[in-house]
């Protein structure tokens, strides 16, 4: 499988995530009811990617994206929330507020100027970074997750599919 073209493009990458987002908010949709359903015990459940994807959406893309267009130069650590429990947050009301923080962020972004689309940060792993660079980022961490959500999908299938056979 080729791992499909990062757009550079303010006007390729809004609709490309537009469309992740449509993806994986259906993708988790379909699993509310079963929300805490996971392959292994070590992989992270439905719930917690909802909840991984909304605290990742507001509290680091969208915060880093508006430092870095308003000129701050600011230098950025690796965001990594793996830890966290995300146990009391419900599938649904992460999908919500994910949903509402990147449009947020595409409301923000169209709005910029190419001047402040081009302004730099630094990011410990991705080095230089424009607030363009940061949503490319942002597109693949998407993809990321939804080949992980399909995986666990078929998984899922096949688990369900084995439950159901009669024995003989």
């Amino acid at each position: 499988m080729s791992t499909p073209k990062i757009p550079n493009r303010l006007a390729e990458l809004i609709p490309a995530l537009e469309q992740t987002t449509t993806e994986i908010s259906g993708l988790l949709e379909s699993v509310a009811d079963d929300q805490d359903w996971r392959p292994k015990d070590e992989h992270w459940s439905f719930r917690h990617i909802a909840a991984h994807l909304e605290a990742c959406q507001t509290e680091c893309v969208l915060v880093r994206v508006r430092q870095i267009a308003a000129g701050a130069k600011p230098t950025f650590e690796f965001y990594d929330n793996d830890g966290w429990d995300f146990s009391d947050r419900e599938l649904r009301h992460s999908l919500v507020d994910w949903r509402e923080s990147r449009a947020r962020l595409f409301e923000f972004v169209r709005a910029l100027s190419p001047e402040r689309l081009s302004r730099t940060g630094s990011h410990r792993t991705f080095g230089e970074i424009t607030v363009l660079d940061y949503i490319a980022v942002d597109l693949d961490h998407d993809r990321e997750h939804l080949a992980d959500l399909k995986e666990m999908l078929e998984s899922r299938a096949r688990q369900n599919e084995t439950l159901e056979r009669p024995s003989r």
